[in-house]
């Protein structure tokens, strides 16, 4: 396919940067992907599966590399950062920098879509819980390659008798900055401890959650299924403290649902951190003049849900958590913007 002279960048190599870029490729413009890490998937080369439908994330990722390199549009970039960047005429000129050797190249490109994702809360704020202090106090990303480890290399004697999830850590939490839902940690804590259930059905599962919030396609269904057919059991109330009990950890929490205190002893406690915007999206959003809110994350500019700025698109977690297949829908949505903006 010839070039159309056009150029997009892409920063980002997750599920909705990767999917912009086929998109882009496939319509015959030409693209710089750009990725930090030294290989493209982001978190999917973490996910131990996706929810509600349990797919491999591996054969995902291994589809969205195929069309990459099928579209014969896409320039990979990966242990690659951008260090600045500049409007330039009708379009920018960006600094990237080579992680391996620390050089730094300039190219020019006509529109750029940004895919940072997003990090996580630093869970050992809350001392009360023990992250960082207490064996067997894990993050839920750290949880997802245990998860992976038992169920794709066999691994399922590790499986601890009994594993507690806390929803909201960090999350709808003013004292800790973040009021806001982060919106995906109901559905991956329920899909990690259904998923336990079925790699270790003796093990008993407990999460502990303000209230459950499953707006999707067949989410409210998944999380039914966890609670009646894996008999994962759900627990209302926040808890108060982690206390480390003869080798075990000893949670103190109330049942505000049954309105008593309540005491559970498990092995391990797996915390669902509040998403936080990352510093490289602020960043970004300072080179290329794009907007965001007061938490860091991409906003709008009211014209299109996907361009903050003239020629700057994004997509994924830098505009606000979401879930894979949210990932990669606003990936296509901003390479359409990127594709309608090349061809006038």
């Amino acid at each position: 396919m010839e070039s159309t002279g056009k150029t997009a960048l892409v920063i980002g190599g997750g599920p909705a940067g990767i999917e912009a870029a086929v998109k882009i490729g496939q319509a015959g413009h030409d693209v710089i992907l750009v990725e930090r890490e030294s290989v493209l998937g982001g978190r999917l080369n973490l996910l131990a599966g996706t929810f509600p439908r349990n797919e491999d994330t591996s054969a995902m990722l291994a589809n969205s590399l195929r069309l990459i390199e099928e579209s014969g549009k896409v320039v990979v970039k990966t242990g690659t950062t951008v260090v600045g960047g500049q409007r330039d005429g009708e379009g920018f000129r960006v600094s990237l920098k080579q992680t391996a050797d620390d050089t730094v190249a300039d190219v020019n490109v006509d529109a750029v879509v940004i895919a940072t994702g997003f990090d996580y809360f630093d869970l050992s704020a809350y001392g009360e819980y023990g992250y960082g202090t207490y064996n067997g106090v894990v993050s839920a990303v750290e949880f997802e390659g245990m998860l992976k480890g038992w169920r794709q290399l066999g691994y399922r004697q590790n499986i601890p008798k009994a594993i507690a999830f806390f929803k909201c850590v960090g999350s709808r939490d003013r004292s800790k900055g973040y009021p806001y839902c982060s919106k995906i940690c109901c559905m991956y804590t329920a899909k990690q401890a259904a998923m336990v259930k079925e790699l270790s059905p003796t093990t008993a599962c407990y999460v502990f959650y303000m209230d459950i919030r499953a707006a999707g396609k067949g989410y409210e269904e998944f999380v039914r299924r966890a609670i009646e057919d894996k008999k994962v059991r759900y627990v209302r109330g926040r808890p108060a403290k982690v206390i480390p009990d003869a080798g075990r950890l000893l949670i103190r929490a109330e049942d505000t649902l049954m309105g008593n205190p309540i005491e559970i002893r498990v092995d391990m406690i797996v915390l669902a951190g509040a998403a936080v915007a990352r510093k490289e999206t602020v960043e970004l959003a300072k080179m290329f003049g794009a907007k965001t809110d007061e938490y860091g994350f991409l906003e709008d500019d009211g014209m299109s849900p996907v361009r903050s700025a003239d020629k700057v698109f994004f997509a994924g977690g830098s505009g606000f958590p979401v879930d894979i297949p949210g990932a990669r829908e606003q990936g296509a949505a901003a390479a359409a913007e990127v594709i309608a903006l090349f061809s006038r």
